[in-house]
């Protein structure tokens, strides 16, 4: 029994120590960034939405971390795609909310009920 309870606190531990971590680049954006916002920035990052025009680090403060990011091309002009969460088997292709942005800034968006793949047309697949 002393093993797996050596095991298990040993476990805790890490996952105490770990986690953390993960929260330092959110930690220091809301510290070192989030003040400098104008006030309409920071409403929409508190309330968890995102507008157009905000940057990465503001998507990033308002929604978290997004299961992929991936680059596309809408009519000539390179874009950046960040996925939340996926909806699918994989979140590279299939997600429910899609950030698009075009020189770091956000331009549109969209929101899916059903699997559609990062390529299709808006509202999915014909």
């Amino acid at each position: 029994m002393a093993p797996l309870r050596f095991m298990l606190l040993n476990s805790l531990f890490l996952v105490a120590t770990l986690l953390p971590g993960c929260d330092q680049e959110r930690t220091r954006l809301l510290k070192e960034e989030y003040p400098s916002y104008p006030e309409g920035v920071r409403r929409t990052i508190d309330r968890g939405t995102i507008i157009r025009g905000m940057n990465q680090d503001q998507v990033y403060l308002a929604l978290g971390s997004p299961v992929c990011k991936t680059e596309i091309q809408d009519q000539g002009r390179p874009l950046q795609v960040w996925l939340y969460p996926p909806i699918g088997r994989d979140a590279c292709i299939t997600a429910e909310f899609r950030v698009y942005f075009e020189e770091g800034v956000v331009t549109t968006w969209d929101r899916f009920t059903k699997p559609t793949r990062y390529t299709d047309p808006p509202g999915g697949a014909p």
